[in-house]
């Protein structure tokens, strides 16, 4: 990985996915599943430390991890609407009019950012890593 792709979020071959899987009639339902495939793409690049709990002592470098700052990140639907503007894929009319749909949809079916169920949605981004991670070769 190259110096400062640690820090990056969207990574070309995630931009690529989107212009080539969105479209402007895409159902929420299938807006999810292109969220996850992203995400997915996401995780697989980031470079990860060993997983501890808030306030262990991490066995590489003997510092104690905290419980903010440190977690993992994912990408949720409204970061991959808002992302369909950023990179010129959709307009911000189309943008706004998807994000407004997909408050209204989350609200309704009582779903998570990532577009999961409350109710059996699993914690994003509450395992801590050391901040010494380091890119995996």
């Amino acid at each position: 990985m190259a110096a400062g792709d640690g820090n990056r979020v969207w990574f070309p071959e995630m931009i690529e996915t989107l212009r080539s899987r969105w479209n402007v009639a895409m159902p929420l339902l299938v807006l999810i599943e292109l969220c996850n495939i992203v995400d997915g793409m996401f995780q697989r690049r980031r470079p990860r430390g060993p997983i501890l709990r808030p306030g262990s002592r991490c066995p590489e470098c003997g510092r104690i991890v905290g419980s903010e700052g440190q977690q993992r990140h994912s990408i949720s639907v409204r970061a991959t609407i808002l992302s369909l503007r950023r990179f010129g894929i959709a307009s911000p009319e189309v943008t706004k009019r998807t994000e407004k749909e997909w408050a209204k949809y989350r609200a309704e079916n009582r779903l998570d950012l990532y577009g999961r169920s409350t109710s059996t949605a699993q914690s994003v981004g509450n395992d801590s890593i050391c901040a010494h991670a380091t890119p995996e070769e």
